[in-house]
């Protein structure tokens, strides 16, 4: 799978800036690109088989490294898609933040409705994506399980990892 690098958050700005100068067509566009997005992501996502994750590890899974794999499956097996999922997931948390009180101004009462309810999709899928940064946060409240689930985060990672090289 060939990386986006970026487009995804560029196309949000785009949108937004669209939306901006034209509200009743580009907030339409927004909606539009933002729910295709979250579904394809969705998809994606609930794709992502836990269990055969586990069975290419080159060591076996401890109890808190599955856990964490089952629990971010989508993460380790696509590490480099997630972390671009999280770019534009982040643009287009930004985007919505600003929209939506412009749309109510506007008067676009249904998009600036339908973008702030998929803003509770995207905080979810967020954290999703990007599990070390949501486990520190929760970890940093007191939470017992972020803590637990990041210190098991490194080794699973390690141990998903490329196998090595025979001969090397």
């Amino acid at each position: 799978m060939r990386l986006m690098q970026g487009i995804g958050a560029l196309v949000t700005a785009a949108l937004a800036a669209w939306s901006f100068l034209s509200p009743p067509v580009g907030s339409w566009a927004f909606v539009a690109v933002q729910f295709a997005s979250l579904a394809w992501l969705v998809r994606e996502m609930r794709r992502t088989d836990a269990a055969a994750l586990s069975a290419r590890a080159r060591e076996p899974l401890d109890a808190d490294e599955s856990d964490v794999v089952r629990r971010y499956a989508f993460y380790f097996t696509y590490p480099a898609t997630a972390r671009e999922s999280a770019s534009t997931l982040a643009a287009m948390g930004l985007a919505t933040l600003i929209l939506v009180p412009w749309l109510i101004y506007k008067l676009q009462w249904t998009q600036a409705i339908l973008i702030g309810m998929m803003l509770f999709a995207v905080g979810r899928l967020t954290k999703l994506v990007s599990p070390v940064y949501a486990l520190r946060l929760a970890g940093a409240k007191g939470n017992r399980e972020a803590l637990r689930l990041l210190s098991a985060h490194d080794g699973a990672a390690r141990k998903l990892s490329a196998p090595e090289q025979p001969g090397a």
